[in-house]
């Protein structure tokens, strides 16, 4: 099912209603900085489980997390260097994944099978992202539509391919093809791992 969203103001009503039906394990595809997402909560072990399978992805394969700013992040963070804190706040919220070092607080669902003790998280800009965060009040579990080689861009498409599979698709129109910058975050010293969106603004800052 396709759901609509006022594109300045999203519906407070609406974005409640989602935020519950996650934390009852149901997942959703929303529009986020980059691609489309398929979303589950973070501490729902069946929405990571159903979202893992509904990717055919192996169950240690680390997946993004969204988080609603770096408060809510810090409790999951088991260091975070002052320089990478420094360009946090500058850059986020933002389409910028940060590799770094994990605490003990993961969401045990999200990360029971991963013995890497590394996390990605990011800080969603796109309105609706992060209007549902601020409602939400969780980390959320985040893997991007696609299939084996291309990412799915066209609303139809996605209700064509996983329309039976989620409670259903917030319409952000046709999102351009685009990856976000990642950064390795676990030292001092931030490395570039991949060049994409946003990192014109960032490439003097590092």
């Amino acid at each position: 099912m396709i759901e609509y969203l006022h594109p300045q103001n999203p519906e407070i009503r609406k974005l409640k209603q989602i935020s519950d039906r996650l934390k009852d394990g149901e997942l959703f595809i929303f529009p986020s900085d980059t691609v489309y997402a398929i979303i589950a909560d973070a501490n729902s072990k069946l929405g990571v489980e159903s979202l893992y399978k509904l990717k055919k992805l192996p169950k240690d394969k680390p997946l993004s997390l969204l988080c609603k700013d770096i408060s809510m992040a810090s409790h999951m963070i088991e260091y975070l260097p002052n320089p990478t804190y420094r360009l946090m706040k500058k850059i986020t919220p933002g389409p910028f994944t940060f590799i770094l070092k994990a605490s003990k607080n993961l969401p045990k669902p999200s990360f029971a099978h991963h013995k890497d003790r590394h996390i990605g998280i990011r800080f969603p800009g796109q309105i609706y992202l992060q209007s549902l965060l601020e409602i939400h009040d969780s980390p959320i579990t985040a893997a991007s539509a696609s299939t084996e080689d291309e990412f799915i861009i066209d609303i139809d498409d996605l209700e064509s391919i996983y329309g039976k599979s989620v409670a259903s698709i917030i319409d952000g129109g046709i999102v351009k093809v685009e990856v976000s910058t990642i950064l390795d975050c676990t030292e001092d010293k931030i490395k570039v791992i991949r060049e994409g969106l946003g990192f014109d603004l960032i490439q003097d800052e590092i």
